[in-house]
């Protein structure tokens, strides 16, 4: 994705990705290259895998493949876009164990 990364904040960029909304408030970042909330997640997470070419390891759910979940407080399909930025983890779960 072309958005600007100022910090890592996953809810805000994901935020920033699906409205090109900038941090003031803007929008400033060519609207028509807004993506849908399902595709920025899957940017999030396949996509991560894909561009650090671990993709046959990492990046879905899927079996004999690291699971890390996050848990969020809310529906990111149900909230409005405007409470995306707001998002808080409650909890992550993170598998260290080789899949083989």
């Amino acid at each position: 994705m072309d958005f600007p990364i100022d910090f890592f904040n996953p809810p805000l960029q994901i935020y920033r990705a699906v409205t090109r909304i900038d941090i003031g408030g803007r929008e400033v970042w060519h609207p028509h290259e807004r993506i849908t909330l399902a595709e920025a997640l899957k940017a999030y997470t396949n996509g991560m895998a894909f561009g650090t070419f671990r993709e046959h390891e990492l990046g879905i759910l899927e079996v004999r493949k690291f699971a890390d979940i996050v848990v969020l407080d809310r529906d990111l399909f149900v909230v409005p876009l405007e409470g995306i930025p707001e998002t808080k983890v409650k909890i992550t779960i993170m598998d260290f164990t080789d899949p083989e």
